[in-house]
């Protein structure tokens, strides 16, 4: 994991525009300069060592005759498999590390190279030769690329500090997205940024960069890799099982010390009791945030799956006064604001981590928005149960959810479903009246439902992973990410993801044998959260909400013009 920067038409860039990153890469430093027609041209690096430790893995890194260079920031898991096959192609290698690899693969595959990497990824290369650049984003957006343009001069970085540094730089607040950020809580989504000049290339795409035109293109469509599987349950059960435990392997693939995330739930107990089926005899240091005696705390079922693993359990205590110590540092780090307050569990969660040297820590995040584990998403259930007149399903889940009296429910699935349902109503009587100027509406199936949540607020989700391990130099692993994984998830039937009013029916039911059945049972849902309501109490300003109050911290903390 890294920091990377290149531009191209730039004069006189003072070193901050990689070293304000240094909290990305304190293993190494790299800064190379080249000339072009527009003008000057610099690849910088900050250098996290996860894979071949020496000093072969320095970077910016280029090919034996200079012409290709690469500053990169990520992982490639699968590389040792793509090596093997560069290898046969007639390649050879001077470093064990997987970003001669990408260099290499560039080389023999071009920008198709970008479909033989199973990881977490965002790059850019330099042709010196032909004086063009090449730059991508992995599929999901778990690493973060922006660029800043001025004409034809234009620079990428991996996060927004690092264009502060420019002379041309004002902080300028693009307001419709404020506006947008205000109403829904995320900001991350769009090819724009709240900095009015700053932009993000965009999960799955790449970039094309030749006499000052930049062309930007999608490389990768989730939505065309997802297919209509009919296999048993037995059938759906082994492939899942062989997928997840393949990702896990491959994301424990690191020359330094790997532990994980543990916050009691699901998702993250699932990859813990994974890890020490794969690797019996390692020490695995687990990281939990808790909150003794509050609603939030899950210390129950961490503690139950420290005793049954064997694991080396780190948790720690966040509480509301570190947090408004810590405020304008997580600020910092994350460049835009975040609407809630479990932001900081997670942070202090990283924190652990580098105080007892683990880098690598594997995460939970991204299992929700395919396993349809968010309340929002069970309206889609509902209208799926009705739409196939499946009666006695549909009743079985509104007894379910009865017994949980769940404010959360009533307001994200039974609306919901009631909005939706009255618009296909209106709909069809807008028909029968022959009004054919009116369409109707777009019924989001279950999978376009994963789709967007997986587009959209998800997004801010990554930013705050990235941002928070990397504020500690931590580099953070998502194995429910793996793209295959994810494909085959939401290729399945939907009865393989929610059963018998259960969420998530699939891992559930292929985590029998090595999970604990009070985790596989458990119906709540609390994830990195802390005692955020109790916390609100705590706020003598004007301020209505904590979103509100950090919304506003960021804009005092920037100095927008």
């Amino acid at each position: 994991m890294c920091g990377i920067f290149f531009s191209l038409g730039f004069e006189n860039l003072p070193e901050s525009v990689i070293d304000s990153v240094a909290h990305r890469g304190p293993d190494g430093r790299g800064w190379n300069e080249f000339a072009s027609p527009i003008g000057p041209v610099i690849l910088a690096h900050r250098r996290l060592a996860i894979v071949d430790l020496s000093e072969d893995g320095h970077q910016p890194m280029s090919t034996q005759d200079n012409r290709y260079w690469v500053t990169y920031n990520g992982e490639i898991y699968n590389y040792l498999e793509i090596r093997e096959e560069l290898k046969e192609a007639g390649y050879t290698f001077k470093t064990q590390t997987d970003t001669e690899v990408l260099l290499k693969s560039y080389l023999h595959w071009g920008t198709e190279c970008l479909h033989k990497f199973n990881g977490m990824f965002a790059f850019v290369i330099w042709d010196d030769k032909e004086k063009k650049a090449f730059a991508a984003r992995d599929r999901f957006g778990v690493k973060p690329l922006y660029y800043y343009q001025q004409g034809d001069k234009i620079a990428f970085a991996s996060e927004i500090k690092q264009f502060k540094g420019f002379s041309e730089w004002k902080s300028t607040l693009n307001q419709e997205l404020v506006s947008f950020y205000k109403s829904q809580g995320y900001c991350d989504h769009r090819h724009e940024t709240l900095y009015k000049r700053v932009f993000q290339i965009l999960p799955g795409h790449l970039v094309t960069l030749d006499n000052g035109t930049v062309n930007i293109s999608k490389w990768y469509n989730l939505n065309e890799r997802i297919s209509n599987l009919n296999l048993t349950d037995n059938q759906a059960c082994e492939k899942f099982i062989e997928l997840f435990e393949d990702s896990i392997n491959l994301r424990l693939r690191s020359d330094v010390a790997v532990g994980a995330c543990l916050s009691g739930g699901l998702d993250s107990s699932s990859i813990v009791s994974v890890i020490r089926k794969l690797k019996p005899d390692m020490e695995i240091n687990t990281f939990s945030a808790v909150f003794p005696n509050d609603k939030v705390d899950e210390s129950f079922y961490i503690d139950e799956l420290i005793k049954a693993k064997k694991l080396t359990s780190h948790k720690n205590h966040p509480s509301f006064e570190q947090f408004l110590k810590d405020l304008d540092q997580i600020l910092h780090h994350q460049d835009l604001p975040f609407p809630g307050t479990s932001i900081f569990a997670q942070w202090t969660t990283f924190q652990s981590a580098r105080s007892n040297n683990v880098t690598v820590l594997l995460d939970g995040q991204g299992a929700d928005e395919s396993l349809l584990g968010y309340p929002g998403m069970l309206n889609s259930i509902i209208f799926d149960y009705a739409k196939k007149l499946q009666f006695k399903d549909l009743i079985s889940f509104f007894k379910w959810q009865s017994k949980f009296n769940n404010q959360s429910f009533k307001n994200t699935v039974l609306l919901g479903f009631q909005q939706r349902f009255f618009n296909a109503y209106e709909s069809i009587l807008l028909l029968t009246n022959r009004k054919t100027d009116q369409k109707l509406p777009s019924l989001k199936s279950i999978t376009d439902i994963c789709l967007y949540y997986l587009s959209n607020n998800f997004q801010s989700l990554l930013r705050f992973e990235d941002r928070n391990s990397m504020a500690f130099s931590i580099e953070s692993r998502l194995p429910f990410l793996d793209y295959r994984l994810v494909e085959f998830i939401l290729s399945l039937q939907v009865n393989q993801r929610f059963r018998n009013n259960k969420t998530k029916w699939i891992l559930r039911e292929s985590m029998i044998d090595i999970n604990i059945d009070d985790i596989l049972n458990r119906k709540d849902k609390i994830g990195f959260a802390t005692p955020e309501k109790d916390w609100s109490t705590n706020i003598t300003n004007s301020s209505k909400n904590f979103s509100e109050f950090i919304f506003n911290r960021w804009v005092q903390n920037e100095k927008f013009c």
